[in-house]
């Protein structure tokens, strides 16, 4: 699944990233490991896709990567 990361500030959500989990509680776990929250901050996740978002190249050029 994938997860919109969001930082809460005087009731304002605001998304900070993406990631992707297996399920909400491991989400929710990776999140707070890796994004300590600031005073008057709290930090939550929220689902946004059930499966992964898929990379789509067109077939018609092949890519270049820098």
């Amino acid at each position: 699944m994938t997860f919109s990361v969001l930082v809460i500030k005087d009731n304002q959500p605001r998304v900070v990233g993406i990631l992707w989990a297996a399920d909400e509680a491991r989400a929710q776990a990776a999140v707070l490991a890796v994004c300590p929250c600031r005073e008057g901050e709290k930090v939550a996740v929220r689902k946004t896709e059930d499966r992964e978002i898929p990379l789509r190249i067109p077939d018609v050029a092949a890519p270049t990567f820098c």
